[in-house]
Formats: structure tokens, C-alpha cells, sequence
């Protein structure tokens, strides 16, 4: 245990030796919370990540975003740069923590609000908390909040289950140096398929027992997150593009078919919003490859451009 934990220590060091923020850190609510924005525009769109990842999830859309207007994305608390908070990490506290945010990073609206997974839930919550300030929302293969009714119809656990215990080892084996060893080897690897710069920095973050703390938190509020966005009122002037993946690995074709299937179903929930709502599936495309893969992460970044366009043509 001393020897991984000496090694873990002394790789850490050497991973943010050179590794720099590239955007800001704001001081916010009592934390350094990292923000990075490009480009130029009237519209600004803020990218949510998932659950377990970084700014650099959003390697490939955020530089075709930037082309054409602002983009920025952030590190929630205690991911990449920014620190922990010992708040619930919930989406009425993220929604609330990402607009002090704006402010004080001068960020002004209107915005676009784009999340993927767990981070289309939170981006939901900000549209509805801030409706003034909000002119379209992007979701990306979205967790929908009718999976807390639905899940036991493609034999899934609970959505509170989602967490089991037994995850709580993964900070420990953070802090000897395992995760590093598994990450390595290709498990675990959220960041498989980003550019090569940004998998490494971001994999360096995926090894931390802080990334691993903050991530099991993140599914610990899962639960809570769906059900007060469940409670919350349709937009019907909000723009609504909603984006899905086509395909699930690792299931035979039966269960996938079922699966693809019921994950369509719940996708098109979010379709009630607003009946100015889009729907897409890009082909090909699965959860995590619609962010990793160059190309399909293209079509999902030509979507959020023709939302900016949409907004600025009104």
C-alpha cells in the first residue's frame, strides 16, 4: 500500500507538472471552479459535461462550436481543475452553482444550454430556474427523468441502485496507484477516442481518488437530480433539440434491439418540453462515442450550430 501510494503521489506530480488549465479559474461560492470559453457571438453556449468527465470531453464539438459563436465549458466541483464542494451534487445545486458562475465570470446571456447524460438533466434544470436568460436547449443522449418508472422494463436496477456500494473502493484504489494501472490498460477509459492531448489530460484526471470521489457522489444525487426535474413544467417557446445514440455494445442482438428500443422511448420524453422540439439519431453513434468519435461528435456539433443559427435568425 506504501509503495502505490509513494507511486501514485510521485505520477500525479509529473501528470500536472505541465499540465496547465485552459481556460480560467473563477472564484465562486467559496471554490476555484475552472471555466473555459472561445470564439465570439451574441449567443453563448455552456456546455454540461457527463458524470465522470472533464472539459475535455468536449474536445472535438467545442472548437467547431467556437467557429461560429462563444462556447464554454466547465469543470463542475471536483473535476478537472475546480475544486471539491461539499454540497448535495444535485441539479437544483448544480444549476444554481453554474449560473453564479456566468456572473461572475461575466459571461452574459443568452445562452444555449447543451448537456450530455447526466449533464442534459442539469442543463434542463438551469433552462428552467433561468428561462429569461436561456434561448435553446441541446440534449445529448439525455438520462431522462422516466427511467425512474420505466427502468424495470428492460430488467434495470432502480435508478438509487445505480450506485451499488462497492464502488466506494475506487478512490482507495485511486490512491495506490491502480486506477492509473486500469486506465492505462484501456478500462475505464472514458476519454478513449478524444484527441490525443486531451485523453491524456484527461485520463490523468479519471486516475485521482478526487475524480473518483466526486464521480460516486455525482450517481449518489442521480436519483434526486431526475425527480426534481421530473416535477418541472413544460417551455413551450424553448427550442429543444434532442440528440441519441443509436447503438449499445456488449449485449446480444435481441437485447439490444430491446434495449435501443425502450432508450429511443425514453429519449422522445424530452420531446414534451416544447413542441418547438427536435429529434435525432446519429447513426452509428453509441453513449460515449457520441463525444469521443471525431465524426460522430462533428454531426453532434452541426446540430448545436443550427441551434445557434435558429436562435440568431429570430
Amino acid at each position: 500500500m506504501t509503495i502505490g501510494s509513494t507511486y501514485q503521489h510521485f505520477a500525479t506530480k509529473a501528470d500536472f507538472k505541465a499540465i496547465k488549465p485552459p481556460g480560467r479559474l473563477i472564484f465562486v461560492g467559496g471554490l476555484n471552479v475552472h471555466i473555459y470559453c472561445i470564439g465570439e457571438g451574441p449567443t453563448t453556449v455552456i456546455l454540461e459535461g457527463g458524470a465522470g468527465t472533464t472539459t475535455q470531453a468536449w474536445a472535438w464539438i467545442q472548437p467547431e462550436i467556437g467557429k461560429r459563436t462563444r462556447v464554454c465549458s466547465y469543470d463542475r466541483a471536483g473535476y478537472g481543475w475546480s475544486a471539491p464542494s461539499y454540497r448535495p451534487m444535485d441539479a437544483l445545486n448544480t444549476s444554481r452553482e453554474l449560473h453564479d458562475l456566468l456572473k461572475a465570470a461575466d459571461i452574459p446571456a443568452p445562452y444555449i444550454l447543451t448537456g450530455h447524460s447526466i449533464g442534459g438533466v442539469y442543463a434542463r434544470m438551469f433552462a428552467a430556474d433561468y428561462p429569461a436568460e436561456v434561448a435553446g436547449l441541446v440534449l445529448i443522449d439525455a438520462t431522462s427523468p422516466s427511467v425512474l418508472e420505466s427502468y424495470a422494463e428492460v430488467d434495470l436496477p432502480k435508478v438509487e441502485d445505480w450506485t451499488p456500494p462497492s464502488l466506494r473502493v475506487f478512490p482507495y484504489l485511486a490512491s495506490v496507484g491502480a486506477m492509473r494501472i486500469v486506465v492505462n490498460l484501456g478500462f475505464f477509459n472514458l476519454a478513449s477516442g478524444l484527441p490525443a492531448d486531451a485523453e491524456a489530460i484527461a485520463k490523468a484526471f479519471l486516475s485521482t481518488p478526487e475524480h473518483m470521489r466526486a464521480t460516486i457522489s455525482e450517481y449518489g444525487f442521480l436519483s434526486d437530480s431526475l425527480k426534481q426535474v421530473r416535477a418541472l413544467h413544460p417551455q413551450p417557446t424553448l427550442p429543444v433539440a434532442v440528440i441519441a445514440a443509436a447503438q449499445f455494445g456488449g449485449m446480444d442482438e435481441k437485447m439490444e434491439s430491446t434495449f435501443v428500443h425502450w432508450h429511443h422511448k425514453q429519449q422522445r420524453t424530452w420531446l414534451d418540453i416544447s413542441p418547438k422540439s427536435s429529434f435525432r439519431i446519429i447513426d452509428g453513434s453509441d453513449h460515449v462515442s457520441l463525444m469521443t468519435n471525431k465524426l460522430h461528435a462533428h454531426e453532434v456539433a452541426n446540430s448545436i450550430v443550427r441551434m445557434v443559427e435558429s436562435v440568431g435568425r429570430r
